[in-house]
C-alpha cells in the first residue's frame, strides 16, 4: 500500500508541474499601463515564470529518475511526455495560426503568450527528459507524431529571441542527443546507457595532463557541472 501511495503521490505532483505560470502569476490585471513598457513587462514576467518553472521541472526530473521500479518509471515517463505533446500541439495550432515568428516581438495577446510560454516550458521539460534519462525517454519520441511536434518546438526555440544562452545551450544537448545535428567531438552525456561504464573522456584528458588553467567548457554533460544544473 505504501508503494502505491508513494506512486499516486508522484502523479499528483506531475500534474500539477504542467500548470501554466500564467495561472500562478499574471500582467493581464494591471491597472495602469505606462506607453512603451507594456511589451517589457509581459517579457520580463515570462522571464521570472520560466526561471521558476525550470526549477519545479528539475525537481520532478530528479523525482523520476530516483524511482527504482523501471515499470513504474515508465508508466510515469508515459503520464509526462503524454501530457507535454499534447500542450505542445495545442501552442503549435495556437501559434502556427496567428502566424506567430521566431523572430517576431513578445505577443501582447494573453492567449498568443501563454501558448509560447506553454511551449518554451514544455520544450525545455522535455529536454531535461531526454538528456538525463535518454534511454527511457527516446522509446516514447519512437512514434511519429510525437517526434515530430518535438522537433518543432525544439527548432522554434533555439531561433527565439526569449532564451537565455544557457537555456540554448541545453537545447543544443538535446538536439545532439537526438542526432537532430551532428555531435561535437567531445559531446558525452554520461546518463546514457551505453556511457556508464565509461570513463568521462574529458576528466580523464585533465587527469592525466593535470591540466591547471582553466578548461574550456564543451557540450559535454559530464562532470560536476551537469550535476549542478539538476
Amino acid at each position: 500500500m505504501a508503494g502505491h501511495s508513494n506512486y499516486s503521490w508522484y502523479i499528483l505532483l506531475f500534474c500539477a508541474s504542467f500548470l501554466n505560470a500564467t495561472d500562478k502569476i499574471s500582467t493581464s490585471h494591471q491597472t495602469e499601463t505606462v506607453p512603451g513598457t507594456q511589451e517589457n513587462i509581459n517579457s520580463n514576467a515570462a522571464a521570472l515564470l520560466f526561471h521558476l518553472k525550470r526549477s519545479e521541472q528539475k525537481d520532478a526530473v530528479q523525482r523520476i529518475a530516483k524511482v527504482k521500479s523501471i515499470e513504474k518509471q515508465h508508466k510515469l515517463l508515459e503520464l509526462v511526455i503524454t501530457k507535454i505533446m499534447e500542450v505542445l500541439t495545442q501552442s503549435r495550432i495556437k501559434l502556427e495560426s496567428s502566424g506567430f515568428l521566431p523572430e517576431s516581438e513578445f505577443p501582447q495577446e494573453e492567449s498568443l503568450r501563454d501558448a509560447l510560454s506553454s511551449m518554451i516550458e514544455n520544450t525545455a521539460f522535455m529536454g531535461d527528459l531526454v538528456l538525463y534519462l535518454p534511454d527511457a525517454t527516446k522509446v516514447f519520441l519512437k512514434k511519429n507524431e510525437w517526434n515530430n511536434i518535438f522537433k518543432w518546438s525544439l527548432g522554434m526555440c533555439q531561433q527565439t529571441v526569449f532564451l537565455n544562452s544557457t537555456t540554448k545551450k541545453m537545447l543544443h544537448l538535446v538536439a545532439q542527443e537526438l542526432n537532430l545535428v551532428e555531435r561535437e567531438a567531445n559531446y558525452f552525456n554520461p546518463y546514457a546507457e551505453e556511457n556508464r561504464k565509461k570513463p568521462d573522456p574529458l576528466s580523464e584528458n585533465v587527469e592525466k595532463k593535470k591540466v591547471r588553467k582553466k578548461i574550456s567548457k564543451g557540450p559535454s554533460l559530464s562532470g560536476s557541472r551537469l550535476k549542478n544544473e539538476l
